[in-house]
C-alpha cells in the first residue's frame, strides 16, 4: 500500500536541499505517537536478513511541490527555533500566504501492515500542524494510492535508485548505475532477500529484467542523509543514484516488493520509490 501526505504552509518558507532525513524523522515521529516500542524497534533494529542485514520495509518519495519554486544557497546562520523565516539556509524557497497556501506533497509505501496502522494512527494522533525541518506545515491531506502493478513503466519520484556495491577491505566501495555489469545482480538480489524476510522462504521464481531509458536532462540525484540514533549520535550518508525511468519485466510478485519496499538500497533513506511513468 502507498499513502500520498499533502502539506501545506500559509507562509512562505524553506525546504533544506537534503530534506529526506527530515522526512525520515517526520515519519519515525509518527509512528512514535502511535507506538513508540515499534519506532525505536524499527529504527534501531528493524527486519533481519541471515543476521547481517537490516531492512525496515519502508520507502518513500521525494518531495513533489505544487507551485513554483527557487533554490536559494546562503552562507548566513538560522537560529533553530527560527521557524518560517527566510535568511540562513540552502533549499527551496517558496511563497504562502494566508489566501493562497503553498502545499506539496510526497508519499510512503510498504507491504507490512503494522506499520501502516501506526503511520495512519501517529498521524491522526499528531494533529494538523508539524514541523519539517525549520518550517511549521499543515497536514491538508491524505490520500491511499494503488500500486501501478499493472504498468512495466516506472521511474522514480525524486528518489534514486541507489546501489553500492562492498569492497574488500582497504577499498572504498564502488556506486552502481544502469549500464554497469553487476547492477541488475544487485538490484534481483535485494528484492529477493526483502521478500525472504517477508515470506519467511526463498523467492521460487525468475528474476526480474530491467531496460533502464535515457532521459533529457536530470538523470542523476545525489544529497546527504544525517542518519541520527536515539542516542544522539550522528551520522553523514552520502547518497548517489539515477533518475531514469525504467521497464521492467518478470514476476509480479517481485515488482511488488520493489513498489511497497523500494528499488535498491537505503529505501528508508529516501531512496528507490516509483510510480507509473508513460512513455510518450
Amino acid at each position: 500500500m502507498r499513502i500520498k501526505i499533502t502539506l501545506s504552509s500559509e507562509k512562505s518558507g524553506l525546504i533544506d536541499f537534503n530534506y529526506q532525513h527530515q522526512i525520515q524523522a517526520l515519519i519515525y515521529g509518527f509512528l512514535s505517537r502511535s507506538d513508540p516500542d515499534y519506532s525505536h524497534w524499527l529504527h534501531e533494529q528493524g527486519y533481519i536478513y541471515r543476521r547481517d542485514k537490516r531492512f525496515k520495509l519502508f520507502v518513500f518519495s521525494g518531495i513533489t511541490f505544487h507551485k513554483p519554486i527557487k533554490a536559494m544557497r546562503s552562507n548566513g546562520f538560522r537560529h533553530p527555533t527560527d521557524l518560517n523565516t527566510l535568511p540562513g539556509l540552502n533549499g527551496f524557497l517558496f511563497n504562502g500566504s494566508q489566501n493562497v497556501p503553498f502545499t506539496f506533497s510526497f508519499q510512503i509505501a510498504s507491504p507490512v501492515n503494522k506499520f501502516l496502522q501506526h503511520l495512519i494512527d501517529g498521524i491522526f494522533r499528531e494533529g494538523n500542524e508539524i514541523t519539517l525541518g525549520y518550517q511549521m506545515v499543515s497536514i491538508s491531506g491524505i490520500e491511499i494510492l494503488q500500486d501501478p502493478l499493472n504498468s512495466i513503466s516506472l521511474h522514480p519520484l525524486e528518489s534514486p535508485i541507489f546501489i553500492k556495491k562492498p569492497m574488500p577491505p582497504g577499498q572504498r566501495d564502488m556506486y552502481l548505475f544502469p549500464g554497469d555489469e553487476e547492477y541488475e545482480v544487485f538490484l534481483n538480489r535485494n528484492l529477493t532477500r526483502k521478500y525472504e524476510i517477508l515470506y519467511n522462504k526463498s523467492f521460487p521464481g525468475e528474476l526480474l529484467k530491467f531496460h533502464f531509458h535515457p532521459v533529457k536532462g536530470k538523470s542523476m540525484k545525489q544529497f546527504t542523509i544525517f542518519k541520527e540514533g536515539f542516542d544522539g549520535n550522528r551520522k553523514y550518508i552520502r547518497i548517489k543514484g539515477t533518475l531514469q525511468p525504467f521497464t521492467v519485466t518478470g514476476p509480479k510478485e517481485l515488482i511488488k516488493i520493489g513498489l511497497e519496499c523500494g528499488f535498491g538500497q537505503n529505501n528508508s533513506m529516501g531512496c528507490g520509490y516509483v510510480e507509473e511513468y508513460k512513455i510518450v
